[in-house]
């Protein structure tokens, strides 16, 4: 266990520090880069913590904290009079991931703002037990010159390397270190906005429960895959973006048809009540009938019956993976599919999502609840880069999850593909009678190939009931029909 510099760290605490430094490669770093300049930083990252994951902080009495934690002292007071530390603390609001996070980007600055000393800092702490072993060994017994000697020696060193611990901290201003702090603090709050909308993205939208869920070392493990790919922090900071605009579409659809009048009963619910009975208020001799009818809940009302639709079918992402694809293309059609998947998981709708080349390369399928951000990373991390693309396979594919699927009508099928194939007629045919058959329809996000658009647009047109052309990925708000489904 790190001894404690400033701070008593609550045994809970210890084992939530101690679980996030395990599974986190980058904190681990983070503290060897630390231990190479002063002795004692292993234990400056659990106080660390410590303050931004619990409420109340335990400080030591002065009396307890040693002299050669003096600096540790300097940077504890400096987080204490940042207003923006404190306010970061509080945004945490006691949640063990992200203490870990804020700790993570904080230490790090920290370690980086820590000068080399001229000599490798040495614990004076040690030398105090060497000198407290001696007298106990002695147990009450005189010690011999020899031993005296020795003490005294040990006594020297250690007021010398108290002395180099003060010295380095007086080399340290405190504009120093509270201009660490505020880095550290603003990479924290850029490193947590990565991982809420990640995590908002991965998970399905912005549901907050499938975050609640993560055990932390899922977490870590989503945290590390992102930090280690670009590609994949582009893609799931663009789904973010798509994901609000899917939203916004869903909510402006009309929903059709769920409450019809039937008949007439009888009852008091003033918001059925038929003309004949409300025109009674407005008549002062025919209040009392209408109050007594009322009493009674024998005043005329509208039967209403509420006709839910029937559950929609599944949602199929075909997502082309072929090399024409590679690069911009990809992270926009994978960002595109996790608006299409936050959208299934709203509607409560199973979502298959599958990447094709020449073949299908990989099929991912997800039960219209809130999935396992981890779980849609592993789909979306990997390009196939195929030599070829067809669509036959792709839509084959999707024709066998909506087969599964078969007493749920109203399926989707997304084509998300820069176009370049043509599928046999006999193959057009067989999907236009399927598309009858089980009542699917098939929609086609495409981005146009330069010298193909001709071709591209007449085969998505054969295949797909709506679709929209793609010149450019950064005005692409023809694609938003696709968000109606």
């Amino acid at each position: 266990m790190p001894s404690q510099l400033v701070y008593a760290v609550p045994k809970w605490t210890e084992i939530c520090a101690r679980d996030f430094k395990e599974g986190s490669e980058r904190l681990c770093e983070v503290i060897i880069e630390g231990e190479t300049k002063i002795y004692n930083f292993d234990a400056f990252t659990d106080e660390t913590y410590h303050r931004l994951y619990d409420r109340q902080p335990n400080r030591l009495e002065d009396s307890d904290i040693k002299p050669e934690n003096k600096i540790w002292i300097a940077i504890h007071q400096q987080m204490t009079e940042l207003e923006a530390f404190q306010q970061f603390s509080n945004r945490l609001n006691g949640d063990e991931f992200l203490a870990g996070i804020g700790t993570t980007a904080i230490c790090k600055a920290i370690a980086e703002m820590l000068p080399e000393p001229d000599r490798r800092l040495e614990d004076p702490e040690l030398i105090r037990k060497q000198i407290r072993g001696i007298f106990e060994m002695l147990a009450g017994q005189p010690p011999t010159s020899e031993l005296m000697q020795m003490v005294q020696g040990l006594k020297q060193k250690g007021i010398a390397t108290r002395k180099a611990c003060e010295d380095y901290a007086d080399s340290i201003t405190e504009t120093k270190i509270g201009a660490a702090l505020i880095i550290g603090i603003a990479r924290a709050e850029a490193d947590l906005e990565i991982m809420e909308e990640s995590l908002a993205a991965l998970g399905g939208g912005g549901d907050r429960t499938t975050e609640e869920k993560l055990k932390v070392a899922d977490k870590l493990q989503l945290a590390q895959r992102l930090q280690a790919a670009p590609k994949l922090q582009a893609i799931a900071q663009l789904a973010g973006k798509k994901i609000a605009i899917a939203a916004k579409m869903q909510r402006s659809k009309v929903i059709e048809g769920r409450i019809e009048m039937i008949g007439v009963t009888t009852g008091n619910d003033l918001t059925r009540l038929l003309p004949c009975e409300l025109v009674k208020l407005t008549i002062p001799a025919l209040f009392p009938v209408f109050a007594q009818g009322f009493i009674e809940r024998s005043l005329l009302q509208r039967k209403l019956i509420s006709r839910e639709p029937l559950a929609k079918g599944p949602i199929v992402i075909c997502l082309d993976s072929s090399g024409s694809m590679e690069g911009s293309a990809e992270i926009w059609s994978k960002a595109v599919a996790l608006a299409l998947l936050s959208i299934a998981v709203m509607q409560k709708r199973h979502c298959r999502i599958l990447h094709f080349t020449g073949r299908v390369e990989r099929i991912d399928d997800f039960a219209g609840t809130a999935p396992d951000p981890n779980r849609v990373l592993d789909c979306i991390e990997k390009f196939y880069n195929g030599d070829d693309t067809s669509f036959t396979a792709a839509l084959t594919g999707a024709l066998e999850s909506i087969k599964q699927h078969e007493k749920s009508r109203k399926a989707d099928v997304v084509l998300i593909t820069d176009g370049l194939d043509i599928p046999s007629q006999d193959f057009i045919e067989q999907w236009q009678q399927a598309k009858k058959k089980y009542e699917f329809s098939c929609l086609g996000g495409i981005l146009i190939a330069d010298g193909n658009q001709d071709s591209a647009e007449a085969t998505i047109g054969d295949l797909c009931d709506r679709y929209a052309m793609i010149d450019n990925l950064n005005n692409d708000s023809e694609i938003d029909i696709l968000f109606t489904i």
